[in-house]
C-alpha cells in the first residue's frame, strides 16, 4: 500500500468522526464519507463505511451505514426545528422502507419532554414522558407501550 492510499484512507476515516459541529458550520461542510481501505489476498479493497450529510447547523440530517461489503444497510433521516431540537428520526433498510421513526418534543425552554417510537406501519410501539425537577434536570423517565400501560420508570439522581 502506498503512503498515499494510506493517507487518504486515514483522512477519509478521520473526516468524519473528527469534525464536531462547530467545526462543520465554520467550514461548511456539507458531507462526509468515511472508507475504509483493506487489503485481501494481497489486493487494497475500499469500501464505503458512513456517509453523512449536514444541514447549515451542523446537524446530521441523513446517515447512511454499510455493512462489510460496502453496500447500503440502513438509512437514517433525522428532521430538526427552527431551535435545533431532532423532532424526528426516521430509519429506513437497503431497499428505503421504512423501519422504525422517532418523534421527540421539547418543552419552551427546548428540553425534551417526550419520546414517541413508531413502527415501519406507523403504529405506536412505545412513549417514553420525561419528568424534571425544580432545577430543570431530568428527574424520571416514564416508558409506557403502545396501549399507554406503564412499563418501565426511570429515576436520575444527582450527587452536588
Amino acid at each position: 500500500m502506498s503512503n498515499s492510499s494510506i493517507f487518504v484512507a486515514l483522512l477519509s476515516i478521520s473526516v468524519g468522526w473528527a469534525q464536531s459541529k462547530k467545526e462543520v458550520k465554520k467550514y461548511d461542510i456539507v458531507s462526509t464519507t468515511e472508507t475504509i481501505v483493506e487489503v485481501v489476498d494481497g489486493k487494497e479493497v475500499t469500501r464505503n463505511d458512513s456517509y453523512k450529510k449536514f444541514d447549515k447547523d451542523g446537524n446530521v440530517i441523513e446517515e447512511v451505514k454499510y455493512d462489510n461489503y460496502g453496500k447500503v444497510e440502513e438509512r437514517i433521516v433525522r428532521i430538526f426545528d427552527k431551535f435545533d431540537n431532532k423532532t424526528q428520526e426516521i430509519t429506513f433498510d437497503a431497499t428505503n422502507h421504512q423501519l422504525k421513526r422517532e418523534v421527540y418534543k421539547y418543552n419552551e425552554l427546548g428540553e425534551k419532554v417526550e419520546e414517541s417510537e413508531f413502527n415501519s406501519k406507523n403504529q405506536l410501539v412505545s412513549r417514553a414522558v420525561f419528568v424534571t425537577d425544580r432545577r430543570g434536570l431530568k428527574s424520571e423517565k416514564k416508558t409506557y407501550d403502545s396501549k399507554g400501560k406503564l412499563i418501565q420508570t426511570k429515576k436520575y439522581r444527582y450527587d452536588d
